[in-house]
């Protein structure tokens, strides 16, 4: 009780902004198929058996990744360091967005920005910058809009976007009003939030309310009418990257809804873990556990795919954090790991492939990356592939590092879980306890995996990033305290 008394004083001094930081440059990559050299071979094994690593440019720092529809291009957020007068650190954090062509191996930058979005042809790339929503064709700006939420949909080439209680389109031939909604219902963030679905028929709005409590609904785009949903106790929800199946979970269960009614349900343990992703098509709902990434070798995890008709197959998938994405044609699976206590790598791996996967101790990279952790005199891994956007300073109580909803949580040290449950203004929180009166805890999350009592390695997953309690967008809060003084966890 005088832990979580002395977080809420402090959180109530400072409310948590929306951001790791540079290390020094990773080793280069051991000989491997290139991408151009496997662009011709059609996966020859299981679709979701992603073991074989693909040669790519070094792209470190990477805050998220997004395929575009063909699957031959990704953009990409990388965290660069510049320096502040401002922040107690002297220097600050800003994501820079650029495009990889995973196949020509070239990078084409495009400055700061975030939120990278595809349109449905790869012709338009869509990204935040400012607050203001850019959509570019071959790096070059042929619109720039002002929308009232973040997140935004490409059906084709035309642009789903909110403008107040409006619902718009942009296209490169105009746009124009699809719907608008019920004054109770406009969405303000970050106090609410919306998200549409894949083929943008649909969408979620998410109220959130400062007891813990949140409103959900569904609506339809074209109609702007919306209906509550009913899920007693759901803390999450996310649409499939295809179609119009909804998952809604909460600590303890998964249900998927399909447009026509179908209904699945089912509990987290009956899966081999907590960790959820999705199928290329979006069809089926992927559920198991993720390795710690510390060491710093890649492991490969088995995870089973769940839809409407029961179980779907296995898929062997690799340790990585942050976007953990499959292109769209499946061929291929992106993600970041670990080449430092804070540091990694965009690295792509093919999928459909009969190859064993390679062992670490054969890994000359995960070698050099297990040397740099034990090298390093602190003890904390960065828990989250995101940019740090406040430091603790003044009031603020901790590190807040931000990324995308739902992005893994790893705990920073290994240790045992002493609370995972909702802490005023922090919402819904993970705290471990890592001996020697050291604890760190983790606010604002949507999704607990982990449970009291439970012993955890360092890096491993425990929670998923939300915007539950106090907050200002999607962002982990992380605290660490001391014979509860709260101390920085970047010095430690």
């Amino acid at each position: 009780m005088g832990r979580l008394r002395l977080v809420l004083v402090a959180l109530l001094l400072s409310a948590c902004a929306l951001a790791p930081r540079a290390s020094g440059p990773t080793p280069a990559g051991r000989d491997l198929p290139a991408l151009d050299e496997l662009h011709d071979h059609a996966p020859s094994g299981d679709p979701l058996r992603c073991t074989e690593r693909a040669a790519i440019p070094a792209i470190e720092h990477v805050t998220v990744a997004k395929w575009s529809p063909d699957g031959t291009r990704l953009a990409f957020g990388r965290i660069l360091t510049v320096p502040s007068a401002t922040t107690i650190t002297g220097y600050d954090e800003e994501v820079h967005l650029g495009v990889l062509d995973v196949y020509g191996g070239t990078t084409r930058e495009l400055g700061v920005g975030g939120r990278p979005e595809w349109s449905g042809t790869g012709k338009y790339l869509s990204y935040l910058r400012a607050g203001k929503l850019h959509v570019t064709r071959a790096g070059i700006d042929v619109a720039v809009l002002e929308p009232s939420l973040p997140e935004v949909r490409w059906l084709g080439d035309e642009l789903l976007y909110w403008d107040d209680a409006r619902i718009r389109t942009w296209a490169p031939t105009g746009g124009r009003v699809l719907s608008i909604v019920d004054d109770d219902y406009l969405p303000r963030y970050p106090s609410d939030d919306a998200y549409f679905s894949a083929d943008g028929a649909a969408f979620t709005l998410t109220r959130y309310h400062p007891d813990g409590s949140a409103e959900r609904y569904v609506g339809e785009t074209g109609s702007g009418q919306l209906a509550p949903l009913d899920s007693p106790g759901a803390t999450y929800t996310e649409w499939a990257p295809a179609g119009e199946t909804l998952l809604v979970r909460s600590n303890e269960r998964l249900e998927l809804r399909g447009p026509d009614g179908a209904f699945a349900s089912a509990s987290v343990t009956d899966f081999p873990g907590p960790v959820h992703g999705w199928t290329p098509d979006g069809k089926a709902l992927l559920m198991g556990n993720v390795t710690p990434t510390v060491p710093g070798g890649t492991a490969f995890d088995r995870f089973e795919a769940w839809d409407f008709g029961g179980m779907r197959g296995i898929a062997s998938l690799p340790n990585l954090l942050g976007s953990r994405t499959f292109s769209g044609d499946g061929r291929w699976f992106a993600g970041v790991a670990r080449t430092s206590l804070y540091g990694n790598q965009l690295e792509v791996y093919r999928c459909g492939t009969r190859a064993q996967a390679a062992s670490d101790r054969a890994d000359p990279v995960a070698r050099v990356r297990q040397q740099r952790i034990d090298a390093d005199p602190r003890r904390f891994v960065r828990p989250v592939a995101g940019f740090i956007s406040q430091f603790r300073q003044g009031a603020h109580t901790g590190i807040d590092i931000a990324a995308p909803v739902g992005s893994l949580i790893t705990a920073a040290d290994a240790g045992t879980v002493t609370f995972a449950g909702w802490a005023p203004v922090g919402g819904r929180a993970v705290c471990v306890d890592h001996g020697s009166a050291i604890e760190s805890c983790y606010y604002h999350t949507s999704v607990h995996l982990v449970h009291v009592g439970d012993r955890v390695a360092r890096g491993q997953p425990i929670a998923t990033i939300g915007m539950t309690g106090l907050t200002t967008g999607p962002h982990v809060h992380w605290e660490v305290t001391k014979d509860r003084m709260v101390i920085d966890p970047l010095s430690h």
